[in-house]
């Protein structure tokens, strides 16, 4: 049996080692909620970026299958979170929009948005009905919107610059682009959106550019990278018969001294944001 000593001595110690949790706990809470995740989901041939704070998550496009869209989100989503806030289809082609009904089998999503584009494909056929499923009628967005993050971060929404006619039939041409601010940090985020500078005269600067279009030869000229002046690219590109990524894309950004990053060499690419740094880091 313990003395009485004994026991005021094993008490301070229990009382201290769960103060000292608790303790751990908040920092480990306070540094989960704020720190910031953007990862360029390597779903091959197609677009899927995730971008997480703590609870709070935002998927930009689904790639072309769920079975590849929901093995990669799970590698980045905490195990007990089922809901993610917000979807984004940039334009209704079937490898941005793939997976979007198996996510919405597997995740609860709060608020789906697009431009209104629609496709007559079996594929966006599919969509309407998940999003009907599960009662999730599609918010329009174009120049103006903007999802802002609790704990820092924001995307806003540079094109279209205003809604879209309804005859619009070039899904490409009506493709989102989307730019993420945290800190001193800018990421542009382009779709597929061929001719970029033609319908973005006024682009501002961006540290790091997702490629447009998986790297195609409509995109990302020269008189588009003098305006944006990205240090970093992101091709999201997998096996295809289409020549992605165009040679003369990958010279471009080579002689804009841009260093390049790909899915299909490199897996998921991700970046860190956090208040410390005050920007996004790429992460290992």
């Amino acid at each position: 049996m313990f003395s009485s000593k004994q026991k005021i001595y094993l008490s301070l110690l229990l009382l201290l080692g769960l103060s000292a949790l608790g303790a751990a706990a908040i920092f480990w809470l306070r540094d989960y909620r704020a720190a910031t995740e953007v990862v360029f989901l390597n779903v091959g041939e197609g677009d899927a970026i995730f971008i997480s704070q703590g609870s709070n998550q935002l998927l930009i496009d689904g790639g072309r299958t769920g079975r590849e869209l929901l093995a990669r989100v799970g590698r980045h989503m905490p195990f007990w979170d089922r809901t993610i806030e917000t979807v984004i289809a940039t334009h209704p082609d079937a490898d941005h929009i793939g997976g979007f009904v198996s996510l919405l089998s597997a995740y609860r999503v709060e608020t789906f948005l697009s431009t209104g584009a629609e496709s007559d494909t079996e594929t966006f056929k599919l969509l309407e009905a998940a999003l009907s499923r599960n009662a999730l009628s599609p918010l329009r967005i174009f120049r103006g919107g903007s999802v802002r993050f609790p704990e820092g971060g924001e995307l806003d929404i540079e094109y279209p610059l205003t809604p879209l006619p309804e005859e619009m039939k070039e899904t490409n041409a009506g493709s989102i682009v989307a730019r993420f601010t945290y800190g001193a940090t800018s990421i542009l985020l382009t779709g597929d959106l061929p001719a970029e500078e033609t319908v973005l005269p006024d682009i501002r600067p961006a540290d790091i550019l997702k490629v447009a279009h998986h790297g195609s030869r409509y995109s990302t000229s020269d008189a588009f990278l003098d305006r944006l002046q990205p240090r970093e690219a992101v091709i999201s590109v997998g096996k295809n018969s289409y020549g992605h990524p165009n040679p003369d894309v990958l010279r471009r950004l080579e002689e804009h001294h841009t260093l390049i990053r790909r899915t299909d060499t490199g897996g998921d690419i991700r970046y860190l944001c956090t208040a410390a740094l005050g920007r996004c880091v790429f992460a290992e």
